[in-house]
Formats: C-alpha cells, structure tokens, sequence
C-alpha cells in the first residue's frame, strides 16, 4: 500500500523526478511552439512544496504548503500577493484555516474561496485524520477571511478546483493513505453560501489531477490513482448539460502534480511526475480544436507540486519540489516588438 502523500516522491524518485502587430517569437528548441520563458525575482516566502496559486483580477496569489522536503512536515499558512506590474510579493492575512498542504480553490466576483487540504492546525475532538474539508472566503480589499459552507464531499485532499460562469466546482481528492479514488464532484454558490453535488468525473486520475476552466467549460486529467496509475486521459466538463466528454489525451508522458494555467483560449499543462522521472515538458491544449501542442522548452529547474496561475495573457509558475524552491517565471506565447 502507498503511504500518506509519498507517491510524488516515489513517481519522481524511481530515477530520481498602437498599431504594431505580434511578431512570432521562434524558440531556439526543437518541436516548441513560439513562446518565452522568462524568469522574475524569487517568490518572499520561505522555500517550499504543495502550496496553491490562484488569480484574483489581476494579482497573484499564494498560499501555504510545506516548508520541509521529502519525509518531513513544516506545514505553513502564509499567504502573499504577487503585482506583475511591478513584479513584487506582499505579505497578507495568513490562512485561518486548517490545512497547509494541497489546499486548492477559486476566485469568484473578486473575491477568493480556498480549502480542504492535509494538515490540522487545530485539534478536532474525535477526528485525528489530517484532511480537512474547512472553506475560507477572502476578500482583497479588506484582507480578510471568512468561515464559509464546508466542503459537502468531506474531508480530503488534492482536489481539483475551477470557476465557470459565477459558480465553482471542486472535487476529486483522496484520503489519508492515498488508497482512495474520490471521483465526486461539487459545485459552489458563493451567493447562497450552498454546495450541490454534480456528476461524477469520469477520468482515470484521481488526485494531482490538472484541471483549469475556459471558455464556460472546464477541463480535467492526468493525474495519480491507486496504486501506481499516472493517467493521460482528459476531459471537458458542460455545466449546463452536467456531462464530461472524452477529450484528446494529454500528449506526454501520464504525470501527477502538474502546473497548468489558461491564456484565451488555450491551457497549458505541464511539469509534473511521471512514474520514472519528474517531467520538464510542457504541453499547449487548444480548447476550440481539441489538440495538443508542445510549447517552447522551459530554461530553469524542472519540478512538481508547484504553483501556476495566469494573469492577464502571462503564465506565473514558481515554488515546488525537488527540493524548497523559491524561483518564479512568467510564460509569454508572443513577443511583441
């Protein structure tokens, strides 16, 4: 049986793991599409793994994880806004709730709503498991928190989190042990305060599954399942008709703990562990033609369990494993002269 959160370190470990127009930028790798990886100054935090990134209009956020590597736990609540503007972290109110690791969420109507995840900040008289299903508001312009509707699924961690058209949707996971397959998932009315259940995913994956929004559909797959499954698949989910279709599948090798982000009409997923390495490519899904292409070769360290999110037509990711990095990079796909 796999333990409590080691099945990234044995996926990785096994080998390790005006009028101007757009000018096209011509990458200098083989089989990239134009694009450009640029790196920014290092995140503030401290070095770490398995926190979460998000966008709220046009900031960058991110939130807690663990500031020990492999085996060892220092779980944090610290949260930070990232300005692109001026590429520059501040500090906010820290998390208030329980977990550290794998919390996971959205943003709706400019405002944050984040949970579930590994790690009890509080004792909870008669339940000593450490996955949490705790839901938190945040609201930027007064930096502060607030206690929401729990998480109706239960108490998990490594969801899968998107926003569609005002509502969010949440689920998937696993437990403890990272023997169980949660394919639940549920979606959020942040005026009601209210979860609803909605039909089940379908895909292979489980947790560690990339999963974004576009277009007023959202996209899941990949992902990690019991015991050894590092699934390709990929899925499109219709809200309205409350249905996942079989998409094209994810191009690479099967991974878990990918980044993945939207630009238009395009996700980009990519990083990650395989099951004998952790993953360098990175993979450009076009929504509209339901195809994959591969996308200019990244410079920096490779990694997993990092944070990813967009702003603006620009992909942020930074942070992750191996080790406690601090490093953050911005994708641009064209250069503009």
């Amino acid at each position: 049986m796999i333990l409590k959160r080691t099945f990234a370190i044995i996926l990785s470990a096994l080998t390790l793991c005006s009028c101007k127009k757009d000018v096209v930028f011509v990458p200098n790798s083989e089989n990239g599409l134009p694009g450009l990886w640029e790196q920014l100054n290092d995140f503030d935090g401290v070095g770490r793994v398995r926190s979460f990134g998000f966008t709220i209009g046009s900031k960058g956020y991110v939130i807690g994880g663990n500031a020990a590597s492999g085996f060892n736990s220092e779980l944090i609540n610290d949260f930070w806004e990232y300005n692109p503007a001026n590429d520059k972290w501040k500090r906010r109110a820290d998390y208030p709730g329980q977990a550290g690791e794998y919390i996971k969420g959205f943003s709706i109507n400019g405002k944050g709503y984040v949970g579930t995840g590994f790690g009890r900040r509080l004792a909870i008289p008669g339940d000593d498991k450490p996955q949490n299903n705790d839901f938190w508001e945040y609201n930027p312009a007064t930096n502060k928190w607030t206690r929401k509707a729990d998480f109706a699924g239960g108490e998990r961690e490594n969801v899968i989190a998107f926003e569609i058209n005002g509502k969010g949707y949440m689920g998937l996971g696993t437990d403890n042990d990272y023997n169980a397959s949660f394919k639940d998932m549920w979606s959020y009315d942040a005026v009601a305060d209210k979860w609803t259940r909605v039909a089940d995913y379908p895909g292979s994956g489980s947790f560690g599954v990339a999963a974004f929004a576009c277009n007023g559909k959202g996209y899941a797959g990949t992902g990690g399942a019991y015991p050894n499954i590092a699934a390709k698949d990929f899925w499109q989910y219709d809200p309205v008709g409350d249905k996942w279709m079989k998409m094209a599948d994810f191009p690479g090798k099967g991974r878990a703990f990918s980044g993945q982000f939207v630009i238009g009409e395009k996700g980009y997923v990519g990083f990650g562990s395989t099951l004998t390495e952790t993953a360098g490519d990175w993979y450009m899904y076009d929504t509209g033609k339901n195809s994959w292409q591969k996308i200019t070769n990244f410079t920096g360290p490779i990694r997993y369990d990092m944070v990813s999110f967009a702003i603006n037509g620009v992909g942020y990711i930074g942070t992750g494993n191996p080790g406690l990095l601090t490093d953050f990079w911005k994708y641009t796909p064209r250069k503009t002269d």
